[in-house]
């Protein structure tokens, strides 16, 4: 398993994405059995460039870089002068060469895809896009390890997404494709997912009708209405999406067993009801916090794919809790003979 850097969902394998579940799965039991993670990133630092405000995804990539021994340096968007936050203009070649070289990894939220994209291609560390306007795959990931967890596997499922075509809408059906995971697009005509990149993914199907995508569905998810980017068009689109809205009548129309997934910040009466987000089928904390365990397997996947795959091979003893740690004591183990050394 080899990840140099994670610019869109699409970029992962179907095993980097089972690894990745494994892997974040695996780190959370061994943590909870002990309470701590072996300092497997001991000595390696993460940047992380923040132009839009984060919570759940800045928390738990530097949670993360602790938890396994290494850590994390934040840069805001006018500190690295990147972004449309930035206040001056700098030449975005220096700084992430700049920033690669103090850094093993970097991580940036930044909203204009086209600079994600022009930072991965720049950056000698891997890379790993922490939301953009066109795609969220850490969030996908997330979102799958919360539903591989609730039911105890992701293949087979049916996964309805209710709104407007988003990033996380995105993120979701690649991902879903590369799982054996059934994905239905509920959009406004003209509002869908762009064709080129989803008329391939298998298990996906775009409809205009809410009722008819969370048919039989497993999962419910939703997203909010109003990007950061489009304020101006808040009346607009709340028109528009009002038959969107996630309904505890929409719910219904799921299985009985059905979850209901966002992944936050929500706005209650926009595109959800609170009767549906904070009743006994949300499991919107569950999945903010598998931000962390997700942010933990990735970070190990690319700063350490030497070890990785033997963490990955694993397997067997993963519901072993004693001899997983040993498992993991001795990769640290081997750690400190390479130091040594």
């Amino acid at each position: 398993m080899t990840i140099q850097h994670l610019l869109t969902s699409a970029d992962l394998s179907s095993s980097d994405v089972q690894d990745v579940l494994f892997i974040a799965a695996a780190l959370e039991i061994q943590r909870k059995a002990v309470g701590y993670l072996p300092p497997l990133l001991r000595g390696k630092c993460l940047g992380m460039i923040f132009d839009e405000t984060s919570l759940r995804t800045r928390s738990a990539f530097e949670r993360a870089m602790g938890d396994l021994g290494g850590q994390a340096i934040h840069y805001s968007g006018a500190e690295a002068r990147i972004g449309r936050h930035a206040t001056k203009s700098e030449h975005l070649d220096d700084f992430v060469n700049v920033a690669g070289r103090f850094n093993d990894a970097l991580l940036s939220r930044i909203y204009d895809f086209d600079i994600q994209q022009r930072i991965a291609e720049l950056s000698p560390v891997p890379f790993i896009n922490g939301m953009c306007d066109r795609h969220h795959p850490t969030q996908a990931l997330c979102d799958f390890l919360t539903l591989g967890r609730r039911f105890g596997t992701v293949s087979g499922l049916k996964i309805a997404f209710v709104g407007d075509g988003t990033n996380i809408a995105l993120s979701l059906a690649q991902t879903a494709s590369k799982l054996g995971t059934a994905f239905v697009c509920a959009t406004p005509k003209g509002w869908e997912l762009p064709a080129n990149l989803t008329e391939q993914l298998p298990g996906f199907r775009s409809t205009d009708d809410p009722f008819e995508a969370v048919r039989d569905a497993h999962a419910v998810i939703a997203d909010a209405w109003i990007p950061m980017n489009k304020a101006n068009e808040a009346e607009e689109r709340r028109a528009v999406l009002a038959p969107y809205r996630v309904t505890d009548q929409l719910m219904r129309a799921a299985r009985s067993d059905a979850v209901f997934l966002h992944n936050l910040p929500a706005y209650r009466g926009d595109e959800v009801l609170p009767e549906v987000i904070d009743g006994p089928q949300s499991v919107i904390y569950d999945e903010a916090v598998a931000r962390l365990h997700i942010a933990r397997a990735i970070l190990l996947a690319m700063i350490r794919p030497d070890w990785v795959h033997l963490v990955a091979g694993a397997r067997e003893v993963t519901n072993d809790p004693d001899r997983f740690g040993t498992f993991l004591s001795s990769l640290t183990g081997s750690y400190a003979a390479r130091v040594a050394a």
